[in-house]
């Protein structure tokens, strides 16, 4: 892993990136290999073991150019004009509804998937893919707090800390509107995608008194400011906050997963609607489904692998780990955030008012 792996993976508020992208490995530059054998991958920053590609271009006769994105405004942006002739994308929960209502995702085949049994039931038909006919769970996590151990010395066990006025000037909130609002209604005990009127005028009386006690909002630089000592407590993606812990093992970094609950979020991979080499892009997804490559990869990457079979064969360190896989009863009291629809214009005002 590499000072890239800091690059936020879950910007969804960022607008599209400059579009030309990095190619990475493979061999893209190989003029003489037909068509056919060659597979364009479009996928987010050291989001997969460096053996990987090589590994499916060996086995598979092919060459693989591999592209890099930070949002998804610049992959939906790509898929929207052709750019690039992508086979394999890796789209967030909250892009794949965006990509579907625009007809940009081709559907999955699944008898062409042998690998697609290893996969935990629980992240299977996720309410963006009823029945998992445009996706395959790629990896997943979850909305946590990114504590400072050295400064925040309690025992936390939820969203607390982001909200006590110990910690005034120290906390970081993310600038996401959902996420935020979300992570406000747990705290007060309500349903975290409530739109009742009542439940968000809470949330929002709440919002509007904890902005005293906040340094920043932020969705991509809460990482720095918690290794600079300059913020104590964060919310943040937990893939992000562990890497980060990881990454810097001298500064003292702890990241809750709450334990009341708290948002799921869920990494799939797909294939675009104009996908040149469809055949080759199910081997790959086939292939990154196989046991012993999703554990490479969940090893490398530090994220929760959906991939059971994966699962049982990580260091047991890593396997136990409740902050990368919570135990099954804070697990059950997590959820997805849900499509409000037309209420989101609810949300949409209370974070108005909140960042005025």
């Amino acid at each position: 892993m590499n000072d890239c792996a800091l690059i936020s993976r879950r910007r969804w508020l960022c607008a599209a990136a400059a579009l030309s992208a990095t190619s990475l490995g493979g061999c893209g530059n190989r003029s003489s290999t037909s068509s056919d054998r060659v597979l364009r991958v479009f996928n987010w920053s050291d989001y997969i073991h460096e053996d990987v590609i090589p590994e499916f271009e060996q086995r598979r006769q092919c060459s693989v150019v591999y592209d890099n994105y930070s949002s998804d405004a610049e992959l939906e942006t790509r898929l929207a004009t052709g750019g690039g002739g992508y086979d394999v994308v890796f789209p967030s929960d909250r892009a794949m509804a965006a990509l579907l209502a625009k007809d940009l995702l081709s559907p999955i085949d699944m008898a062409r998937l042998a690998n697609f049994r290893h996969l935990d039931a629980k992240f299977l038909s996720p309410p963006f893919d009823r029945g998992n006919h445009y996706s395959v769970p790629y990896f997943w996590g979850t909305v946590a707090v990114g504590l400072r151990t050295d400064k925040v010395t309690d025992t936390v066990h939820s969203f607390e800390p982001l909200f006590d006025p110990r910690y005034r000037g120290r906390i970081t909130m993310l600038d996401d509107l959902e996420n935020a609002v979300a992570a406000v209604l747990l705290h007060l005990g309500l349903p975290l995608n409530s739109v009742e009127p009542g439940d968000l005028a809470q949330a929002q009386r709440l919002l509007l008194a904890q902005k005293a006690l906040l340094q920043a909002y932020t969705s991509d630089a809460y990482k720095e400011r918690l290794y600079a000592g300059d913020a104590w407590v964060s919310l943040g993606w937990s893939g992000d906050l562990l890497q980060a812990a990881r990454l810097e093992p001298r500064v003292p970094l702890r990241v809750v997963v709450p334990k009341t609950g708290t948002m799921i979020w869920l990494d799939s991979m797909a294939i675009p609607r104009r996908a040149p080499n469809v055949e080759l892009a199910h081997a790959f997804i086939d292939y990154l489904l196989e046991p012993p490559v999703a554990l490479r990869n969940a090893t490398a990457v530090q994220y929760a692998t959906p991939n059971v079979a994966a699962q049982s064969l990580l260091p047991a360190a890593q396997r136990e780990d409740e902050s990368v896989y919570p135990p099954a009863a804070t697990l059950d009291r997590c959820a997805w955030l849900e499509n409000r629809g037309t209420d989101i214009e609810k949300i949409e005002a209370i974070w108005r008012q909140v960042r005025a």
